[in-house]
């Protein structure tokens, strides 16, 4: 298999599963359509965190090297409201996802953060 399209399928899978446990574990984190809201808001993280999140990061510098590296959970937060967002803006039929308060942005920001780093890590291994 190509190794693009594998880590493309390994961040897909580990976004959805972040997606999932984020869903289960934050009571005011919801969302509608089935497998294909996981399948299609993987896609649309995995583009955020690829084009979008570099950039956040980059202008974030002295920030987050103040915070000790916290404030890449902001980032992460802030990576899911664009989702949240951009999945309004396409309209997907059946599909929505909404997270309830910026607390919950920040805890899900903290799963995501965690996931980010253990696929990372996979990836690494996995070579």
């Amino acid at each position: 298999m190509n190794h693009t399209l594998q880590r493309f399928l390994y961040s897909l899978g580990f976004n959805i599963a972040t997606l999932y446990a984020t869903v289960e574990l934050i009571t005011d984190v919801s969302y509608t359509g089935g497998w294909q809201f996981f399948v299609i808001t993987g896609i649309l993280i995995g583009g955020l965190n690829t084009f979008v999140k570099p950039f956040l990061k980059f202008l974030s510098i002295p920030v987050i090297f103040m915070s000790g590296g916290l404030f890449l959970i902001l980032i992460n937060g802030i990576i899911l409201w664009l989702t949240d967002n951009l999945l309004e803006i396409f309209d997907f039929t059946g599909i929505d996802f909404q997270i309830e308060g910026l607390v919950n942005y920040i805890f899900a920001g903290i799963i995501f953060g965690i996931a980010n780093w253990f696929g990372h890590w996979f990836l690494k291994r996995s070579r």
